[in-house]
């Protein structure tokens, strides 16, 4: 590779799910630790938003929305693939903006937290369309530490044996994402076990600043709170298990209200923090809000006088540097976004996890603390029993998650330093 070396990222917003942010963020400057003059083209389902909250010159934003790969990149990438088989070079002028950055490209890096797996078969064509357009142009494919599989249902397991074996890496977050890959037959020169991306974050890599002027009187609030003695807890939720949790017919924020009525007391606070969010939308796509919304519903009817009090809510948009500084004043979290959990194990504070998939757990396991992860629709799950146990044995799991955290952060890296060949 020559100077100047352009890496196509895609599967994350900045905007929006802010688990993907803290990936794309940490791969940036992952990728820059490497070769700092790196130009860097973010291929983004929100390009408006993320254009706007951007602030560095060297990261050009373009349009991943499905009509966009489905109308702009898809078509165009297969006419290239088409000229080339003829020994014809299709000519850049006559491409639309995405295709043409993709070609140029010398790598694309999919971040995409799950992706080709049973349950979210609507997803299937996202997957695919993410991919395929590079893989047509012969840009080396590769997809960093996300969950796959299960591979059962025959939709699935067809895409993902047509379309895995072309990347050009594969790593597995976890043991059971990897025992599906084994379960596939991908060959094991193709893939290999890795820890998150965002094990490796820094405040330094961030690239927006949301709301910094309310996360710093929060976060001041917060540190004076515990310096006091007290406990703090926070309580992430998140729309999509909201969701899932009322199609069942659940009661999602009944679940953080009795656990704020059981544990309550005057030396307990809690914090409301989002993981995914849209301020301005009411969308529940990538969008923890409206949970919180009717989370702050709940509190106020069941418990008048605990909101502002007892319990503090972040409504507004959020970043992960601003979301990780209120998890640091944290001594637990309650939480049913993936990627606060990983903050939280970052930082060092105990979580306990309502989850729908078994990327949570596999993480968990890792750091030995597997028992604080229950599924959304289990009823026999006792959340403030488990809140409780975790408060009970804090010390000894912070210090557990200390000792794991350095291996997970080596396995994060290594899928970086695999980078190295393409980069040079």
């Amino acid at each position: 590779m020559g100077s100047e070396p352009t890496i196509a990222i895609t599967g994350a917003t900045l905007w929006g799910n802010r688990g993907a942010e803290a990936m794309l963020v940490t791969t940036i400057g992952q990728v820059r630790a490497r070769r700092p003059d790196a130009r860097i083209i973010l291929f983004s389902y929100f390009p408006r938003r993320d254009r706007a909250l951007v602030r560095d010159s060297r990261i050009t934003v373009i349009g991943a929305r499905p009509k966009d790969l489905v109308l702009r990149t898809f078509p165009f990438a297969v006419l290239i693939w088409l000229a080339g088989l003829l020994r014809l070079r299709w000519p850049d002028r006559l491409l639309p903006h995405p295709a043409r950055a993709l070609r140029r490209c010398d790598a694309l890096l999919d971040v995409s937290g799950i992706s080709f797996a049973d349950g979210r078969e609507k997803f299937l064509p996202f997957n695919i369309l993410l991919i395929w357009p590079a893989m047509l142009l012969g840009v080396p494919v590769i997809k960093l530490a996300q969950a796959l599989g299960p591979f059962k249902n025959p939709l699935t397991r067809l895409s993902a044996r047509l379309f895995l074996p072309r990347c050009r890496r594969i790593y597995a977050r976890g043991a059971v994402t990897a025992e599906h890959l084994r379960d596939l037959r991908l060959p094991a020169s193709k893939w290999e076990q890795a820890a998150d991306i965002a094990f490796l974050y820094q405040p330094e890599y961030s690239l927006t600043a949301e709301n910094e002027d309310r996360v710093d009187a929060l976060a001041a609030k917060l540190a004076g709170l515990r310096a006091a003695g007290q406990t703090i807890i926070g309580l992430i939720p998140s729309s999509l298990v909201h969701n899932k949790t009322a199609e069942e017919g659940g009661d999602y924020p009944g679940v953080f209200a009795r656990l704020v009525r059981d544990l309550g007391g005057p030396d307990v606070h809690f914090v409301v923090v989002p993981n995914a969010t849209r301020q301005g939308s009411e969308s529940s796509a990538n969008n923890d809000l409206p949970a919180i919304a009717a989370l702050r519903e709940r509190l106020a009817r069941d418990l008048p006088g605990a909101l502002g009090v007892t319990v503090d809510v972040v409504d507004y948009d959020l970043n992960t540097a601003g979301s990780r500084r209120l998890f640091a004043r944290c001594d637990a979290v309650l939480t049913s976004r993936f990627h606060a959990m990983i903050s939280a194990l970052a930082l060092g504070v105990p979580p306990v996890v309502i989850g729908w998939s078994h990327k949570y757990a596999e993480v968990l396991a890792e750091f030995g603390i597997e028992r604080f992860a229950v599924d959304f629709a289990d009823p026999l799950a006792d959340i403030p029993a488990l809140v409780r146990a975790l408060l009970d044995e804090r010390a000894a799991l912070s210090a557990q998650i200390a000792a794991a955290l350095k291996p997970a952060q080596a396995s994060a890296a290594t899928q970086f330093t695999s980078l190295d060949a393409l980069l040079t």
